[in-house]
């Protein structure tokens, strides 16, 4: 089974073509166009795809893959696990992706999967593989644009990888404010889980993943690339549904 899955982010398209459970290729772009998807149908014979998207598909998708299987991806679309959100239709796709990409990585454990992007993601996953939900907060770049934005006078500033807590200058006090806020806002929730979780896996996933992992204080497992992975499993289970 060769599969395509497209995942169509706020800042970039990353997309993936797995054989069965093995990532043979990856890319990302800031904008999916017809030729990345031709090249790819002259290098493999696709059983399937699918498509996870924040905006509007684009027009050609369909047209260039008419003669592959496809799988619509939304709320209603079957998926190997038990979603007990309550509000199912306003479900962010990726994240639903994130928490079957966990059960598949950590079959019949408690799982927390932080995905540090856009938006900073915490979801919470059941050993009887049941997504129970999570929490949302802005991320590192999200809170340096909103601070230079909405006052008069701080600027907009780059992150470092590392900063103290207590910062002589005005840039380094914003880099420490967002960084570290965002650093503890993680461990907390981290410290919470175990409480609750004591033998469950921490997945940390997502572009803004490398800000993050050396300040965690509990065992985590930095994984690439997640939504795919999960696309890829809903994509299999509906074909073989089929």
């Amino acid at each position: 089974m060769i599969n395509l899955t497209i995942d169509i982010g706020n800042t970039l398209t990353k997309f993936a073509i797995f054989e069965n459970d093995e990532m043979l290729t990856y890319q990302n772009v800031e904008r999916l166009e017809a030729k990345h998807i031709l090249e790819i149908l002259k290098q493999f014979s696709l059983t399937g795809y699918i498509v996870s998207s924040v905006a509007k598909m684009p027009d050609f998708l369909h047209e260039v893959l008419k003669d592959v299987k496809c799988v619509e991806f939304n709320y209603q679309t079957p998926i190997p696990i038990i979603n007990n959100y309550e509000t199912p239709e306003t479900l962010g796709l990726d994240r639903l992706a994130l928490a079957i990409a966990a059960t598949k990585l950590a079959p019949q454990t408690d799982v927390l999967v932080i995905s540090a992007g856009t938006c900073i993601t915490y979801d919470f996953i059941t050993s009887k593989n049941e997504y129970i939900g999570g929490a949302i907060s802005p991320g590192l770049q999200m809170r340096a644009r909103a601070m230079h934005e909405f006052t008069e006078r701080l600027p907009l500033v780059d992150l470092p990888k590392e900063i103290g807590y207590y910062e002589a200058s005005s840039i380094s006090a914003i880099q420490s404010g967002i960084l570290k806020g965002v650093q503890d806002e993680v461990n907390a929730k981290i410290i919470f889980f175990r409480e609750k979780n004591p033998t469950g896996k921490i997945f940390l996933t997502g572009g803004d993943q490398n800000y993050l992992v050396n300040s965690i204080k509990s065992r985590t497992f930095a994984t690439s690339n997640m939504v795919l992975i999960g696309l890829n499993e809903i994509l299999q289970y509906n074909i073989k549904k089929s």
